[in-house]
């Protein structure tokens, strides 16, 4: 009896996995092309821990970068309110 039943498990497993893969549409599709473009309000960067690392945003109108440590403090940032134009003589 318990041989019966794991054959007509088994059976039973494989006919609704072929019905399904026939009778269902396929939800998922892959991209024919790759990726040219990424675009969003901002990027932020985690770690294995969640914590942030880096952030790319818009602060008014302008670029801003910034760089933190394990412990969320910021160590580096470029941008945002304080944007320095390079001269035209450089």
């Amino acid at each position: 009896m318990h041989k019966r039943s794991l054959i007509l498990s088994l059976a039973a497993g494989l006919a609704g996995g072929l019905l399904s893969h026939y009778l269902s549409p396929q939800l998922v599709h892959a991209q024919s092309q790759p990726l040219r473009e990424l675009r969003a309000g901002s990027f932020v960067l985690v770690n294995d821990n969640g914590s942030v690392l880096a952030t790319l945003s818009d602060e008014g109108g302008r670029p801003s970068l910034r760089l933190f440590d394990e412990h969320g403090q910021e160590i580096w940032s470029a941008g945002g309110k304080f944007v320095r134009r390079a001269s035209a003589g450089r």
